[in-house]
């Protein structure tokens, strides 16, 4: 999830938990205890690109740190806010916003590793967008209305519970959702008579009305949108190769098989002037009806040394004003159940 949204609901459990001992230092510590587990992204950029592809919602978003980190900080914090908080509800505090973060991330499509280092599976729900401001309003509305209440006003609690109680259930609500079009997803892949050997779903960037599926068959891939307000089943496939024969020479190179592991091989590599890039076809172009040459959102070129796949490069999107608006246009038309395209 996004930054403000992990941010804003650590900030409500602060204020349920120790807003009547803190105040508004309970909003600000609950916000700041939620960032934490990020700061695997600052360190990935130390590691570089590979590693970082591995190292981000690893360990930091794992069970086990939550748990060891509670403990450890709860004993800090009481040592430095003397008097106010026991070590028992700095650490529960703690512990509660750092789970907070991991349940977050886990109604993602990313996944995070919960149960390193025992095990390395990705839990990922994957029924709602990383950035939904269904989600983060209630939230928002609630913490900036409680600093302006005095500290020991029962009514500084409630906004907190009303603000979690509403994003709450409007994830709950998505997972809902998801059932659903997961099965018009299933009966357009059998009206059109493709045979789906499994499938990944997820909600388009900024909103939980309009869902893209990508299936793996045994040709390659087949992408297809459905907005809860589209009419008819979804039927309007893109097709993407693998083009596995490319990858095959380089399934021993440890960074080949990072890039295997987390797209759950869902991908495409393709040669461009004698090089190979790999795309993350989970998340794949904004946005395939669109059927033009927007770059994919994963794509990481294969770096080589003697015929062999030895590291990767991360290739970044480039911010297009005037192209970006136009998409952003053509999402929303196609959330509303329009399959209005952008000029090209």
């Amino acid at each position: 999830m996004d930054t403000l949204s992990h941010a804003l609901l650590g900030a409500a459990i602060g204020q349920c938990a120790l807003g009547r001992q803190l105040g508004n230092k309970a909003l600000l510590a609950g916000a700041a205890i939620a960032l934490i587990p990020d700061i695997d992204v600052g360190i990935g950029h130390l590691l570089g690109d590979a590693a970082a592809l591995t190292f981000h919602r690893g360990i930091t978003h794992s069970l086990l740190f939550s748990v060891m980190l509670a403990l450890l900080l709860g004993g800090v914090l009481s040592r430095i806010v003397k008097g106010e908080v026991s070590r028992g509800r700095w650490t529960l505090l703690i512990g509660a916003v750092l789970l907070s973060h991991l349940a977050l991330d886990t109604f993602t499509s990313y996944g995070i590793q919960l149960l390193l280092p025992f095990s390395d599976h990705s839990f990922a729900l994957a029924s709602v967008s990383v950035i939904d401001p269904l989600f983060t309003l209630p939230l928002l509305a609630t913490v900036l209305a409680i600093p302006w209440l005095a500290r020991q006003r029962p009514a500084r609690n409630r906004l907190a519970v009303v603000g979690i109680t509403l994003s709450c259930a409007y994830l709950a609500l998505t997972l809902v959702t998801k059932h659903h079009v997961t099965g018009q997803f299933e009966r357009g892949f059998a009206a059109a008579g493709i045979s789906v050997e499994r499938m990944f779903v997820k909600p388009t960037m900024f909103n939980n009305l309009l869902w893209r599926a990508i299936a793996e068959t045994e040709s390659g891939y087949e992408v297809v949108f459905y907005s809860l307000r589209d009419s008819d089943l979804p039927g309007d496939f893109v097709h993407f190769p693998r083009n596995e024969a490319l990858l095959a020479p380089h399934f021993d190179s440890s960074v080949v098989r990072d890039l295997l592991k987390v797209s759950e091989g869902y991908y495409q590599v393709v040669e461009e002037e004698g090089q190979l890039f790999f795309r993350d076809l989970r998340y794949g172009q904004a946005f395939e009806w669109l059927k033009d040459d927007r770059p994919h959102v994963f794509t990481y070129r294969l770096i080589m040394e003697q015929d062999k796949v030895v590291d990767m490069e991360t290739l970044n999107l480039r911010v297009q004003r005037d192209r970006d608006g136009e998409t952003l246009a053509a999402l929303v038309a196609r959330m509303m159940g329009s399959d209005v395209r952008p000029n090209q």
